[in-house]
Parts: structure tokens; sequence; C-alpha cells
């Protein structure tokens, strides 16, 4: 998760990330460390205390969120664009995000080292100014799995807070999918691969444009919730202020 990727041919961005080997995994030392608390991807408070494990364990990732005035375009272009993607589902306006690292299961007594992973990473990151822009498909617009909106701006910014999320999972010995980043928003999964229609591409990419620009400030640790008829549910765990 150390570089980005080149365009794919048929879509108007980069190329999906290929997976690599999952690094080992081992129990977490030490006490969680300062980061605020989390909530719902929906805007939900967290009901439980941070300091209790069971709140950082499940289905992880790091991600960088995407606030609500930058999205409202794409927001309001979703009903135009579903028809246009037969057997697509569209993701949910409320959990979109950044991915910057998955880490998959993990167990409650790992959450000392996820906390510490983060506090790391975010520490040395500086806030970044970014702007959704372009669209695209995964792994090209003829055989599409992912429909996506791209990202301008500080993408280089994420690009090494990627990297170091990854140098630190591997010194914490968390493991993580290893693969280039290539900074998207996921918009729509197709259940088979199918063609993305152009009409779809120009409708994202103009309304991804519409959106307004905003300043990063915070990594967030997401807790990935599967099932339910609209598919994962996202809620946030943990945040750190991006600090350097």
């Amino acid at each position: 998760m150390t570089r980005p990727g080149a365009g794919p041919p048929a879509g108007r961005g980069p190329r999906r990330p290929g997976r690599g080997t999952p690094g080992r995994a081992t129990p977490g030392r030490g006490t969680p460390g300062r980061g605020t608390p989390g909530r719902g991807a929906e805007g939900r408070g967290a009901e439980a205390s941070l300091a209790d494990p069971d709140l950082l364990a499940g289905r992880l990732f790091f991600a960088v969120p995407v606030p609500g005035v930058s999205r409202a375009p794409l927001e309001a272009a979703l009903p135009d664009l579903a028809p246009l993607l037969a057997g697509a589902r569209l993701t949910a306006p409320g959990g979109w995000h950044l991915t910057l690292a998955f880490l998959g299961q993990v167990q409650p007594e790992l959450a000392d080292a996820v906390v510490r992973v983060g506090e790391a990473a975010a520490a040395g990151a500086p806030a970044a100014r970014l702007r959704l822009e372009g669209s695209g498909a995964f792994p090209n617009g003829r055989r599409a799995r992912v429909l996506w909106a791209g990202l301008g701006g500080d993408t280089d910014v994420l690009v090494r807070l990627a990297a170091s999320l990854a140098a630190e999972c591997k010194a914490a010995g968390l493991r993580f999918e290893e693969r280039p980043l290539v900074p998207h928003l996921t918009l729509a999964r197709f259940s088979t691969p199918a063609p993305v229609p152009e009409a779809a591409l120009e409708l994202v990419a103009g309304a991804a444009a519409a959106g307004s620009e905003w300043e990063a400030r915070e990594l967030a640790c997401y807790r990935s919730i599967l099932g339910g008829a609209r598919g994962a549910r996202y809620r946030v765990v943990r945040e750190f202020p991006l600090a350097g």
C-alpha cells in the first residue's frame, strides 16, 4: 500500500489494487493511548467506553471520512445513477470513506495494538486538502466489479499515511491486506462483472466535480458489520487527529 496505481484502459482513473500476503498476528501490549471517541457512520454516538477492547474488535479498517457537504452532489445523483447500473448495489452515503488499510478480523486482545498503530501513523501525517474528482471502475469499465469516484488534492498525504499504517501494522504484528493504495470512493459494487455505461461514468464525474473541497484532519478506525439488505454497515470506533 505504498504507491498509486496506473489508470485502467476503460476507466478514468487507477488500476485495481492487487491483493498481497497478510502478515502474522500477535497479541498487542500496553494500554490504549490518546484518540477521540468514535461515532457511528450515520452520526450515532459510541455507547461503550473506548477502553473496552470489544469495541476495537471485529472486521476493522483505517480510513479517512468524506464529509457530508463534500459528498452532497454525489448523493443527489444516486437516484439517476441506480437505473444505469443493472445488477449493481449502491453503497450507503452515510458510510462513505477513503480506505487506507484493511485489517480484517481483529480479536479483542489486539485492541491496544490497533490504537498504537493509529496513533503512530496519524502523528506523522499532516492535514490534507482533498476533493472528489473523476470516475472509473475496477478492474476496468468492460467487466466492472466496482464503480468509484476519484480523488484529487493532497493525495500524496494519503499515500504516505497508508505506507505508515502498513509499517506500523507490521511492527505491531497486526495482519493487514498489502496492496497498492489507489485513493477512491466506492459508489457501487457488482455481484457479477458487468460493463459500466458511459452515461454512468459521466454522471459520477460531473457530480464529483460539483462537490466542495475539504480538509481531512483525522484518521478513523472503522468496524465493518456485514449483512443486511444494503450490504455492510460501518461504524467509527476510534479517531486519531492528523498531527504531523
